[in-house]
């Protein structure tokens, strides 16, 4: 979505927060509303696979031979009617993942911005930019009732998920299912009963899971997300260019390599800084002295926020060797809900939320690249996230 489209959201995002619901969102082009086709883009794909509505990493191409048909229930200011949403990835180009929803021109004209919702068995939407609807919603008419009844379902989502890590906190340490750096999460995934996948980040019922282990004087910093840069806008166009440049050599690991922390306006040892465009549109990664490296769209990155943490579990683990093999206790949760995403700007700028940059070269001579993550130190996440809920479970 482009920087109007926020503008156009803002109004909602109170009530939205308000109703604790994971949404996602769509831009209707004169372009798309002609030819009856709208992109879905990462944040809309990543909605409907937490929501176990639909996977377009497992399509194929081709929209009559591996088209999908998902029902779909349309909220108007006073009734719900019922359209088709076609999803496919087409032959051409490179199968760019499509959406469409069957009648949908008969409530919605070009230039229509829509909101996705779901109770995890189906797919509702509606048009924020038919006035009528936009009454129901901002006086608790017909439509806000609806996305309430959505709501509660998804509480008591929330409660379950928390009953079982208490559960989990019960049994005391538990010893790690894989070692190193990802065995806290994934021993809390399989405690919960969640299967390996092949997604960073997995969620319960839509509900984004991060463990991490608690750290000595308190430096944990929580992992906003994980994106690579807009190569085709960055000077720098691969990681192998960023390591080439800025990377240094590591006696320990014996490969070139880089691995640090950058923050706003203040070069790090590499000379490394962000910085944000006058008009607070791209996030950049400069150097002291060759200028700009690499760079992301901001407006993109909120809305992959607003996505991916609607709604999420910060869980802190402490963590002890027992016989050589560690093992965790998770003891904390913090609940958050819909970010604030107009704070990230001046969230970068004075260093609340930083950017880690982890890559190397391989011994077989390739580039690897395992980490461009805006973070967040768990102290600074109501900067962030409006009212989180802290649970101390030693004591609940």
């Amino acid at each position: 979505m482009n920087k109007e489209n926020w503008v156009a959201l803002q109004e909602y995002l109170p009530l939205f927060s308000e109703l604790n619901l994971d949404m996602s969102f769509l831009y209707i082009t004169e372009t798309g509303y002609t030819k009856g086709i709208i992109d879905a883009t990462i944040p809309v794909r990543n909605f409907l696979r937490k929501n176990n509505l639909h996977d377009y990493e497992t399509q194929g191409q081709g929209q009559k031979e591996n088209g999908v048909e998902l029902q779909t229930q349309m909220i108007l200011h006073d009734s719900t009617v019922e359209l088709t949403a076609s999803l496919y990835r087409p032959k051409t180009k490179k199968g760019d993942p499509r959406i469409w929803f069957r009648g949908i021109k008969k409530y919605c004209d070009a230039d229509s911005f829509i909101a996705l919702a779901s109770d995890k068995k189906q797919l509702y939407i509606l048009n924020l930019t038919d006035e009528t609807v936009k009454n129901s919603l901002t006086t608790k008419g017909y439509v806000y009732q609806e996305l309430l009844r959505l709501s509660q379902e998804k509480q008591s989502i929330a409660r379950e998920l928390y009953n079982k890590i208490k559960d989990i906190h019960n049994k005391g340490f538990i010893p790690t299912v894989v070692s190193g750096d990802t065995g806290v999460g994934m021993t809390l995934e399989h405690e919960l009963g969640i299967p390996p996948n092949s997604y960073a980040n997995p969620d319960y019922k839509g509900i984004e899971l991060k463990a991490s282990r608690k750290k000595i004087k308190n430096k944990t910093r929580n992992v906003l997300f994980n994106k690579a840069p807009d190569w085709d806008n960055s000077p720098c166009k691969s990681t192998r260019d960023i390591i080439d440049k800025y990377g240094y050599y590591s006696d320990e690991k014996d490969r070139m390599q880089l691995y640090c922390t950058i923050y706003a306006l203040k070069p790090n040892p590499q000379g490394l800084y962000l910085d944000i465009d006058n008009n607070e549109s791209t996030l950049k990664v400069m150097h002291a002295n060759d200028g700009e490296v690499v760079e992301w769209d901001l407006e993109y990155l909120k809305e992959l926020l607003l996505n991916k943490h609607a709604e999420t579990f910060w869980v802190e683990a402490e963590s002890k060797f027992i016989d050589d093999v560690e093992h965790f206790q998770y003891n904390k949760i913090i609940h958050t809900r819909q970010p604030n995403v107009n704070f990230i700007t001046s969230l970068i700028m004075s260093n609340i939320i930083t950017l880690d940059f982890g890559m190397h070269i391989k011994p077989n001579g390739s580039p690897y690249w395992r980490l461009f993550a805006l973070k967040i130190h768990k102290d600074n996440l109501n900067r962030l996230f409006p009212e989180p809920k802290e649970y101390d479970l030693t004591i609940q």
